[in-house]
């Protein structure tokens, strides 16, 4: 026979089983107190102890049972001589009543802290009842040692004793393939079990049959059932994969949000290839940034970055959300913002990657893409307005500077030889010299007209 030995004493049998759980992990759930179908309570060899277990499966010949105990990972055999169905449940009246004298036989309920359903339950005897609590002596290693504890009457019921326990055992074939699907929807077994009104229903250690035990009335009800569930099993297989793909994605996000700060903001649905790039080149960008640890994007828009520090988060939202900004110009610099047949207007676009329009009406530019680009391109769009502001009022300088001499007598040579006319681009430029002589009105001298003729 193969199990896990228990400690003589009951204090240490609890402690080492603490550490069993601890060492095969992962550690399994301990299921709600009225879930309870397909448990049993397996008497240990050398104390007055029973502790619950999951009934898996029977030998071929009835004599040894594969059971997991509650809370462990492990599987072992046991004899089903060991074995008990759990003790009928009492009524709350029944408990209200109950009132153990001195001298009385009882269990003792031992669980695990947070756990509500009892783990393991002992043998001892009352001893004496003071202020609600009550003392209980525990035979220790077969009779040869005594432990008194002092607990609470909530832990108490009467001694259930060794009761045999008869089991029948049926296989259902599983088609190989059904095997993974069943696997993923093993959670819906007790479902079956409870409606077929078996003891326990699983998978075989070999994953080849699904174990029914139970009466024999029970086992041939199963088998309709098992029939049906196994044709809806792909379908349950499949949203059970969805559920839990859900919840792993989930579960990342938990931990990246409770590692760090998360960062939202929501975006036009029909924007979001701005905000995605080529290929999804600018959400890869982004989640290389420093600090940047993942970046989602819903079909609705809304965009959660997520980061180590709340300076990164905001970072690499301005990398990713797509804002409008709308620029006041004079109707004159509308021309030069968009350039001859739209040139202009085409490399600004380009070198900020926005999208540019230009609103005659209103005279604004309006400018929409990635925040940080906006910003490159009203930049660049100051800097065209700006240079033309101060190119123009050069111009207009040069040309009062030009009138000024002019008036002087100073000979400033035509815009060929680098000098300006004030009168050339008003269309009063006339007969720019092809020598000396020939030009209306009398001589010219440097280019230009002689006043007075």
């Amino acid at each position: 026979e193969s199990c896990n030995p228990r400690p003589t004493e009951r204090t240490r049998a609890l402690r080492r089983m603490n550490v069993a759980l601890a060492q095969h992990a992962p550690v399994l759930p301990l299921p709600k107190a009225d879930d309870t179908r397909g448990v049993v309570e397996v008497q240990e060899p050398h104390d007055r102890a029973y502790f619950r277990a999951n009934l898996l499966d029977i030998d071929q010949q009835g004599k040894k049972t594969q059971v997991r105990y509650l809370g462990e990972d492990e599987c072992v055999w046991v004899d089903i001589a060991r074995l008990r169905p759990l003790p009928p449940p009492m009524t709350p009246a029944e408990l209200e009543r109950y009132a153990p004298r001195d001298g009385d036989r009882v269990e003792v309920s031992f669980c695990e802290d947070g756990q509500d359903l009892a783990e393991s339950w002992w043998e001892g005897q009352i001893q004496k009842e003071k202020g609600g609590f009550y003392f209980v002596l525990f035979p220790d290693h077969g009779d040869t040692g005594q432990t008194s504890e002092v607990v609470e009457k909530e832990r108490l019921r009467p001694a259930y004793g060794q009761h045999p326990i008869q089991f029948n055992k049926r296989n259902f074939p599983i088609p190989p393939s059904l095997a993974a699907d069943l696997k993923a929807t093993e959670d819906s077994l007790p479902k079956v079990a409870k409606l077929a009104n078996l003891i326990a229903l699983n998978i075989s250690s070999d994953g080849r049959n699904l174990v029914a035990i139970g009466a024999v009335g029970a086992l041939e009800m199963a088998g309709a059932l098992i029939d049906m569930h196994m044709h809806k099993v792909p379908q349950m297989a499949k949203v059970a994969k969805q559920a839990q793909a859900l919840q792993g994605k989930m579960h990342g996000v938990q931990a990246t949000m409770s590692s760090g700060v998360c960062e939202q903001f929501r975006i036009d649905a029909q924007q979001m290839g701005m905000t995605v790039g080529f290929k999804g080149a600018n959400i890869k960008k982004v989640q290389s940034m420093p600090g940047v640890t993942r970046v989602d994007i819903r079909p609705d828009g809304l965009v959660s970055v997520y980061a180590e520090t709340r300076e990164a988060a905001k970072a690499a939202r301005d990398k990713l959300e797509i804002v409008q900004s709308r620029i006041v110009v004079e109707l004159k610099e509308i021309g030069l913002i968009i350039g001859k047949g739209g040139q202009q207007i085409r490399e600004l676009e380009q070198i900020s990657s926005c999208r540019i329009t230009v609103e005659h009406n209103s005279r604004e530019v309006v400018v929409v893409g990635l925040r940080s680009s906006v910003e490159k391109a009203r930049a660049l769009l100051t800097y065209t307005i700006e240079t033309y502001k101060e190119q123009r009022d050069k111009e207009q300088q040069i040309h009062s500077l030009s009138q000024e001499l002019y008036q002087l007598g100073v000979p400033l040579g035509g815009p060929q030889q680098g000098g300006y006319d004030p009168y050339f681009n008003q269309g009063q430029f006339v007969n720019q010299s092809r020598g000396r002589r020939g030009a209306q009105g009398g001589a010219i001298r440097g280019g230009y007209p002689q006043q007075g003729g």
